[in-house]
């Protein structure tokens, strides 16, 4: 686990990709470069929960990567006929 609490955070949110596509989709910026999903209070683009989705995007492709990398390739097998 991460050292920062920002970056570990990120790293559990990872296991969430749903949820992460929907923060990715929620907290886009609006054309006054405002993010959107706050209609409460103003917070401008990218805001906090924005960057913590996006690290948390990053290290889910990381680990999707990775598991990628170690997976051994099948072996031909011949086809009956």
């Amino acid at each position: 686990m991460a050292d920062d609490p920002f970056t570990a955070c990120a790293e559990q949110l990872a296991a969430t990709p749903t949820l992460v596509r929907q923060l990715l989709e929620d907290h886009t910026p609006r054309p006054d470069g405002w993010c959107r999903a706050h209609d409460g209070h103003g917070e401008r683009h990218p805001c906090s929960i924005r960057r913590l989705a996006e690290l948390a995007s990053a290290h889910l492709t990381a680990l999707e990567n990775s598991r990628g990398q170690r997976v051994a390739p099948r072996p031909r097998t011949a086809l009956a006929g």
